[in-house]
């Protein structure tokens, strides 16, 4: 029997060489699948909780059909009525079925392991568990660290794969796309090249990778001359590496609306988060990757300015929440965390102290809302939807459900089918209430659902929709 409320192997610090050990972690993966499978609330969020439930009611079936070809049991009647049953049988036939019930500690390594897998760190099933630190529960469970941490123990035995090294390598991706943009755009389109790139790096032949711009936002920033009066704020941008080499229109609307309304911003030198370091527990990657944003960053909050993310909230997510986390807490990661604004919560926030400008020239219709994984995971409410709520004649539906993308995880070759089949679910969601606009704070959730629908969803931004409000696309 499970002791539930034994907590001793619930190590989530990096540095505690308790954290890799395999023995530590496979006793409290079996302590925590055994809660999940008690408790099921997550049943309909990603993968990995179908995939947990489904091998623990395997194995209870395959032990009684081992007990039906002994002859220890009748075949099982499934009955819809248990009124006729004379007194004290429903406890003895339920007693007999207690035998044929699947255990954890019944399951292989490899089911175990599926979870894990099947992990994509959208982080829903923090807020809905009810067993968390946050809520102040005895079990501790942090399902997501749990899978980082396998995920680190395992990346430490065999290295990092390929398709995590190059998908970790944003940065230089961004460099590389945004000179020859044309080129990789095009043969990133021919089937047999991709074929090649699916058996020999693992990102999936059918996967339709976004298209570098021509341009980087980064380059952009650097030659717009902002001009503003008497500021009543100001930001660091953290452009993500998203919005520098692929959505640069996002990163010019932000900033258009936010000197709009005299807000004034700078571009520091940053590179990617890191975020994609994390995914395979690379932790070692992580640190190295995140110390020149954490120094640069860290200057600009010494200096008043509050760091706005314009890109997918991965980022911002993980500026608050991982850096402190997995590099710990120090005075540095502090500010920065605590100083972090994705661009929709700023622009609410703007709101809220009776600073951001109304004067919008154009409604927006009807916009069915998509509510990104990793801002519900900041537990910030929904600012996007409340931005965009402030314009006169625009009605905003909440859709909230998962794309199933997570960035490089939808990618790789062996999770793509998954990824698709929740991104259709969203796509059926949002398909559900009629609008004129779909919309998302995730400029990758997007670009899944565009590829979930064949075209027929192209989903925009909250700052691109808000630039069309003030009426800044016809200047």
């Amino acid at each position: 029997m499970l002791d539930h409320s034994n907590t001793d192997n619930t190590i989530y610090d990096i540095k505690n060489s308790k954290y890799w050990d395999k023995k530590s972690l496979y006793a409290e993966m079996n302590r925590v699948y055994d809660i999940c499978i008690g408790c099921r609330l997550c049943f309909n969020l990603c993968p990995s909780f179908p995939s947990l439930f489904n091998s623990v009611d395997g194995v209870g079936t395959k032990k009684r059909e081992i007990a039906e070809k002994e002859g220890r049991v009748e075949k099982e009647i499934i009955k819809d009525n248990f009124l006729d049953l004379p007194e004290g049988e429903h406890a003895s036939e339920a007693s007999i079925e207690v035998e044929f019930r699947g255990e954890v500690t019944d399951l292989s390594d490899s089911e175990k392991w599926e979870v894990v897998d099947l992990c994509y760190q959208c982080k829903l099933c923090d807020p809905v568990c009810p067993y968390t630190p946050g809520k102040e529960h005895e079990f501790q469970l942090d399902f997501p660290k749990l899978m980082t941490r396998a995920q680190a123990i395992r990346t430490k035995e065999r290295g990092v794969k390929i398709n995590d090294h190059l998908l970790s390598r944003t940065d230089l991706a961004g460099k590389i796309g945004s000179i020859f943009a044309p080129i990789i755009n095009f043969l990133n389109r021919i089937k047999f090249l991709r074929w090649v790139m699916d058996k020999t790096i693992g990102i999936h032949a059918n996967r339709k990778l976004p298209e570098f711009s021509g341009d980087t936002f980064q380059k952009w920033f650097s030659n717009y001359k902002s001009i503003v009066n008497n500021p009543i704020d100001k930001v660091a941008i953290f452009g993500t590496c998203f919005t520098n080499s692929y959505d640069i229109d996002l990163g010019k609307a932000a900033v258009r609306i936010l000197e709009h309304n005299n807000i004034e911003c700078v571009y520091p030198p940053q590179q990617c988060c890191g975020a994609p370091y994390l995914s395979p527990g690379d932790f070692d990657g992580f640190k190295k990757q995140t110390s020149p944003n954490i120094n640069e960053l860290n200057n600009w909050v010494n200096q008043g300015y509050k760091i706005v993310v314009t890109g997918p909230p991965t980022c911002s997510l993980t500026l608050k929440k991982e850096y402190p986390d997995y590099l710990g807490l120090n005075e540095k990661i502090k500010n920065i965390s605590e100083n972090t604004f994705d661009i929709s919560e700023y622009l609410v926030y703007l709101n809220k102290e009776k600073k951001l400008k109304t004067d919008f020239k154009n409604s927006l219709g009807t916009i069915n809302y998509h509510v990104s994984c990793h801002l519900k995971a900041q537990r910030m409410g929904f600012k996007g939807r409340d931005i965009l709520r402030l314009v006169p004649d625009t009605k905003v539906n909440l859709i909230n459900q998962c794309s199933g993308m997570d960035g490089g995880w939808g990618m790789k070759s062996e999770f793509f089918d998954e990824s698709i089949k929740v991104a259709d679910r969203c796509v059926n969601d949002l398909n559900q209430k009629e609008h004129d606009t779909v919309c998302s704070d995730c400029s990758l959730a997007s670009h899944q659902l565009k590829q979930a629908s064949n075209g027929e969803m192209n989903p925009s931004h909250p700052v691109i929709e808000l630039y069309k409000a003030y009426g800044f696309e016809k200047n």
